[in-house]
């Protein structure tokens, strides 16, 4: 190889490596938060300030079950429970099946911003609407 082709294919290197808008590698994508993909963030009681409504999750299934009570402020079935976590999202679901209660339930996700559940809360037979629940206990520790 000559010498000319060799300065030439260094300055052509140099030159691509350089170049603008190109990054030498990739940032890895951030890491997972492991409380909100295991689900167990949501664990405790949230309640919402509009009123004497509460939701308590007493325990997070791997299998993206619940167990959840709600109360108004007495105990109102909860008659399913489910979380999910995907696309960088917490959401959970919850079905109430009680006396007034029938077909009623809410859609949530974590605000992580917040420390919030926000969403949409559908009632039976009638309009939906937007609800937001606050953080009353966090989990023990133990």
């Amino acid at each position: 190889m000559s010498h000319l082709l060799k300065i030439l294919l260094t300055v052509t290197l140099t030159l691509a490596m350089a170049a603008p808008g190109i990054p030498a590698r990739e940032a890895p994508p951030p890491a997972e938060n492991p409380t909100l993909t295991s689900g167990e963030v949501l664990s405790g009681q949230w309640r919402r300030p509009d009123g004497g409504y509460v939701i308590q999750i007493k325990s997070i299934g791997e299998d993206g079950r619940l167990e959840a009570a709600y109360f108004n402020p007495r105990p109102i079935h909860v008659e399913s429970a489910q979380w999910i976590y995907g696309g960088g999202v917490l959401q959970l679901r919850i079905r109430l099946n009680d006396t007034g209660y029938q077909g009623a339930y809410y859609l949530l996700r974590y605000d992580p911003a917040t420390n919030r559940l926000v969403g949409e809360y559908h009632p039976a037979n009638q309009q939906t609407f937007e609800v937001a629940f606050e953080r009353l206990l966090a989990p023990s520790s133990n």
